[in-house]
Parts: structure tokens; C-alpha cells; sequence
């Protein structure tokens, strides 16, 4: 599974001012409720609270910028990223966006699954719709719901995930 790379934009969605080395920025997934797109944006972590979302939050992760000149985001950051995005997942189960929220679910598994994250559990209740899986660390099961990802939701899913594809 190759996905396009997407680097942390240079500046905030918000208030346009650009990041700096030290400042601590939140990446944001959201849904578009008029196009049914996803989209991503990136803000100073103190700006979340008075962005104007143009649709539902799917999930989110926070990162510390680094020395902008040498601005490359490691393995371990990268799975740190995927691994928060995949906990915000589970945070608010009123998700509305139920399809897109599981499929991002679902594909996050996968890859943490494979980098020894999360660790696959067989259970007597697992469905061919749900499969089972325990974070490594932190010894909390997960209901990873299993779906197939159509070539539209995987495009939509694509171009926002960026710095955290494994």
C-alpha cells in the first residue's frame, strides 16, 4: 500500500502565521459536510479551540516542530502520529461519519498491526465484520471494524494523512 506523502503545512490554517522551531501544532481530520471530503489542518495546538471546523472532527494528532532547516520526520514520529490519530479514533463514538471513521480505523490497524503497535487477538466473539486487536503497551483491546476500502475512499483518505503513513 503506497500513499502519497503529505509534509505538515508551513503555517497555520487559522491565523496564517508560519511555524517555528519549538511550536507544538495540531494536525486535524475532518469531513467536509458540504463536499463530503476529507480534509486536514494544521494549527498552532492553542488555536483548536477557535477554528470553525467546515464539518465533523474524525481524529487528530500533535506534534513539536523541529529545526525547520532540518525539518524530517523520523520513523518514531511517524508511528507516534499514527498511533495518537488511531486513539482519537476511539475518543468520540458519536461519530456521525461512521464509514469514513471506520475505514480510517481500520487501515491505521493494519499498519500499526504491522509495525508491533497493536497485536491481532482471536476471541470468541470475533465477526467477519470486527476484528480484535491489543495495543502492545498499553494492554487496551480495540473493536477495529473490517471493511473494504473502495479506490474513491482510498483517494479521499490519501492525500490527507500525509506525515503519519507508515
Amino acid at each position: 500500500m503506497n500513499w502519497q506523502i503529505k509534509t505538515i503545512a508551513d503555517r497555520s490554517s487559522l491565523s496564517e502565521i508560519a511555524f517555528n522551531s519549538g511550536d507544538k501544532v495540531v494536525c486535524l481530520i475532518f469531513k467536509d459536510k458540504v463536499s463530503g471530503d476529507f480534509g486536514r489542518v494544521d494549527l498552532f495546538d492553542h488555536e483548536v479551540e477557535g477554528f470553525d471546523f467546515p464539518g465533523e472532527i474524525l481524529g487528530c494528532w500533535s506534534r513539536l516542530i523541529k529545526d525547520l532547516a532540518e525539518e524530517k520526520i523520523n520513523a518514531g514520529d511517524r508511528l507516534a502520529f499514527a498511533e495518537d490519530f488511531f486513539m482519537s479514533l476511539y475518543q468520540d463514538e458519536r461519530n456521525s461519519n461512521q464509514k469514513e471513521t471506520n475505514a480510517l480505523k481500520h487501515l491505521l490497524a493494519l499498519m500499526l498491526e504491522r509495525k508491533r503497535v497493536l497485536r491481532s487477538i482471536r476471541s470468541s466473539r470475533m465477526t467477519e465484520k470486527t476484528q480484535h486487536y491489543l495495543h502492545v503497551k498499553q494492554k487496551k483491546a480495540f473493536e477495529v471494524p473490517v471493511v473494504e476500502i473502495s479506490s474513491d475512499l482510498f483517494l479521499k483518505i490519501q492525500g490527507i494523512l500525509g506525515d503519519i503513513i507508515l
